[in-house]
């Protein structure tokens, strides 16, 4: 249930849940078992994009209702951290080397991927449970 007062726990909940998904990611491709990780930061840059591109056109036609669930979530800073990792992940030309730095870089797409993912469902759930719907919200 989306409740106003639980943003704290969602933070942490989002946090946690995207270090885990992350070292995840990077150990696995430090390890070796993936030889190469393109379609992770390509995704990671798609969708980072579309989540600011849809921000803007939030801004222009902006309803009170959608402008206060994109200030509550993390999706603003989720998406602006997807393009910058994304994009430093693309300028190395060798993503297949198998080096501590690399897999961090991994790591850090992985961690704005998920963080993503996990703000564009907290949005689109304060989005269809808005204060007027009643299955959100205790009084």
């Amino acid at each position: 249930m989306y409740k106003e007062k639980s943003n704290s726990c969602s933070c942490i909940f989002n946090i946690i849940s995207s270090v885990i998904a992350a070292v995840g990611i990077a150990g696995v491709f430090y390890a070796g078992l993936v030889t190469t990780i393109a379609a992770l930061i390509y995704i990671t840059l798609i969708l980072g994009i579309l989540g600011l591109v849809g921000i803007i056109i939030a801004g222009v036609f902006c309803k009170k209702g959608i402008c206060d669930c994109i200030n509550s979530s993390f999706f603003v800073t989720s998406s602006i951290g997807a393009i910058i990792t994304s994009i430093f992940a693309l300028a190395i030309t060798s993503l297949t080397t198998l080096s501590v730095p690399v897999a961090l870089l991994i790591g850090a797409v992985a961690f704005f991927l998920v963080s993503f993912l996990i703000s564009a469902i907290e949005l689109l759930i304060c989005l269809f449970c808005n204060k007027k719907s009643s299955c959100c919200y205790d009084d």
